[in-house]
């Protein structure tokens, strides 16, 4: 218990999370929250954009930029969306067996469309920023989320679409950062981002100028990429149409968006996560007039998890230039007063600026609910009892918006669970609801639960895990933990509450350091005093959950102990340290340990660890030549999850599906080519 012992892959809560904004956020700016958060995506935004390549000489393009100059555009933007996280579960336990409840996603699908007239206006120049505004006047906003308009959220968008968006732009059209009003909500204002990025048309540089084809990089909501710049020959620009109005025509294609290297931290899961962008968007450019004159086009994202197709999205978009205006000194210096007041309130933000986790969490939480009440989800729960359900999945996700939403709810909730069947549905849900959102009132809930059935050892198991497990421990459900370990008439929910308070331990690391070192103290403690064997593995295992380098020296007293199932605990309880001596450990364990259980558990706790040079050489090894071929496909699947940063492996799983001496480590080998086009595996 608390060790996700399963071989089978389960998604955590934090990445579920993640791919659920994913199906979300299409509605607003396409398949967003995918890339790491923007402090590491943006570093450089005030660097000059890069010109990566240039091609064949042509007239060069430049901006005007004229302070108080206003351009007027015709805009059109349609964004859809789906997304369907199901494909991630293929293959794997379903939600709620043995009493476990997995956040899984759901479909999605949005629709929305803005329309108006784009007031771009030119502040102020100094150097190669400009200070630039953005506003939609008359604007029409419309959502639809999952067939469902959303008339409320739309207006709500509209009105922040017609206000004033300050920003900041290089010389060459990039947008660097924006400042909104801070009245307005920040799913407003993630939409007005992926509404302003698609519009970017970035000049070369000066190493590029005159170039008929360049490469910049720029950003929009889903993260950085690299854009590739093509002029293209019209028929009117060849006779006397574009040519004698000084319009030249460019296509812009994203090639790739990047994605920076991120440090996993032991015990989260690593999910190869890729963005493949599609289509393409032609720009005519004004030379004359230095500005853009049109957009048009349709481009999309691809997004690819775990080598399986998640989500899509396209945007389509009509930008005509309709007029240019001139403001008057008294309109220029008005909107200038008002920028330096901005400047105050608002901060900066790049188009790749993403929401904070809580925001998330709460656009989830409120799609997942809709219109649901506590009374409605009670209703629906105990008609699921009634026809002997064991799982449901998407009532399990309401009841945990509604916990998140209405922590009032959680008492009510709390109360339901005094007298219910210990394995009944109604137990695994509730629990799980009131675990995963895991605010106080939630864990006071799951105490008075706990304290109100003393004496059912089946009840108390499920509940232990739940409370064990929430993100933010109080004091409160640590004590009611201590006081279950160390009184619990029952050697099994003693023995659970141990193993979670390790868990709570880890999950109080960041937070509350002191009590996570006091319950590592406590483990040690008992690993010292310890007379049987039995009760060493136990706290090695509670260390494990634990998570903590001060738990090192004890536990690298076990990893060379004669007992194989000790040595077997004790490579185990490394999985989330955070320690290059850890991975040392455990790479000798894989390398020369006699026994195959001890190797085989070393590469299951090496799964949860970023690999490093010497752990992937370790698993590489052992992948080849160990003597178990379950160390072998343990070692495969560490290796592939890898793959993309040790290229090697592609090699390593062709040659094996055709030639390895093991009909199951062939078999492993052709499944996962199977996944992939067969080319992938020549690169």
């Amino acid at each position: 218990m608390f060790l996700g012992r399963k071989r089978k892959r389960i998604f955590p809560p934090a990445f579920l999370r993640r791919i659920t904004v994913l199906a979300l956020s299409g509605m607003l700016f396409p398949l967003m929250a995918l890339c790491p958060a923007a402090e590491s995506l943006c570093s450089g935004l005030g660097a000059t954009d890069p010109a990566v390549t240039a091609q064949t000489a042509a007239p060069g393009l430049a901006y005007q930029h004229i302070p108080g100059e206003r351009l007027v555009y015709r805009l059109d933007y349609l964004s859809s969306s789906v997304s369907d996280l199901q494909v991630l579960f293929e293959g794997m336990d379903s939600p709620g067996t043995s009493g476990e409840v997995v956040q899984s996603g759901l479909s999605q699908s949005f629709n929305t469309t803005a329309q108006g007239d784009l007031a771009i206006t030119v502040l102020d120049r100094k150097a190669d920023r400009i200070l630039t505004t953005y506003r939609l006047l008359r604007p029409q906003v419309t959502l639809v989320a999952n067939g469902q308009e959303a008339l409320s959220q739309a207006e709500t968008i509209r009105a922040a679409l017609s206000q004033v968006i300050f920003a900041e732009t290089s010389s060459r059209g990039r947008v660097l950062s924006v400042r909104f009003d801070p009245a307005i909500d920040n799913f407003s204002q993630n939409f007005a981002r992926s509404l302003l990025a698609p519009i970017q048309f970035v000049l070369p540089d000066a190493r590029a100028t005159g170039s008929r084809q360049w490469e910049v990089q720029e950003d929009d909501p889903n993260g950085q990429y690299v854009a590739r710049y093509e002029a293209e020959h019209s028929a009117r620009e060849q006779g006397s149409g574009e040519s004698q109005t000084g319009l030249k025509t460019f296509r812009k294609t994203k090639i790739r968006y990047l994605t920076p290297h991120q440090k996993t931290r032991p015990g989260k899961l690593q999910v190869f996560t890729t963005i493949k962008p599609e289509g393409s968007l032609v720009a005519r450019f004004d030379v004359g007039g230095g500005h853009l004159y049109s957009f048009r086009g349709t481009e999309g994202q691809i997004i690819i998890m775990a080598g399986k197709t998640v989500a899509r999205a396209q945007i389509t978009l009509q930008l005509e230039f309709l007029r240019k205006e001139t403001l008057t000194a008294e309109e220029l210096t008005a909107i200038r007063d008002a920028s330096v007041a901005r400047n105050m309130v608002a901060r900066a933000v790049p188009l790749s600026a993403t929401i904070s986790k809580q925001e998330r969490e709460a656009i989830i939480q409120r799609s997942e609910l809709g219109q649901e009440t506590l009374e409605s989800l009670v209703a629906q729960l105990a008609k699921a009892e009634s026809e002997g359900k064991r799982r449901d999945t998407p009532l399990y996700l309401k009841f945990k918006a509604l916990v998140y939403l209405h922590p009032e709810t959680s008492s009510s909730l709390g109360k339901l669970l005094y007298t219910v069947h210990p394995q009944s549905l109604t137990m695994r849900i509730l629990t799980g609801a009131l675990s995963a959102a895991g605010h106080p009132q939630a864990q006071e809930a799951l105490v008075n639960v706990i304290r109100a059935r003393p004496n059912d050892s089946t009840a108390l198991l499920t509940l232990v895990k739940g409370l064990g497990s929430v993100e933010s421990p109080t004091m409160l459900s640590e004590k009611t933990l201590r006081d279950l370990a160390a009184n619990a008439p029952d050697w099994d929910v003693a023995t659970s509450a141990q193993l979670a308070l390790g868990t709570m331990a880890r999950n109080l690391a960041d937070t509350s350091p002191e009590r996570a070192a006091k319950i590592v103290e406590w483990a040690i403690n008992k690993i010292n005093s310890s007379t049987s064997e039995d009760e060493t593995r136990l706290f090695l295992l509670v260390l494990g959950n634990a998570g903590s380098i001060h738990a090192l020296p004890t536990i690298t007293r076990f990893v060379v102990a004669p007992s194989p199932a000790v040595r077997s605990t004790a490579v185990l309880a490394l999985r989330w340290i955070e320690s290059s001596k850890a991975d040392l450990l455990l790479a000798k364990s894989l390398s020369s340990d006699p026994d195959p259980a001890v190797r085989l558990e070393a590469t299951f706790a090496l799964s949860f660890r970023e690999p490093t040079p010497t752990t992937f050489q370790a698993q590489k090894t052992a992948f080849l030549g160990d003597e178990a071929v379950m160390v072998r496909l343990a070692a495969l699947e560490n290796l592939w999850n890898v793959h993309k940063s040790f290229p090697e492996v592609r090699q390593l799983v062709k040659q094996s599906a055709t030639n390895d001496p093991s009909k199951e480590v062939r078999k492993a080998a052709a499944e996962i080519m199977a996944m992939y086009p067969k080319d992938y595996f020549d690169e």
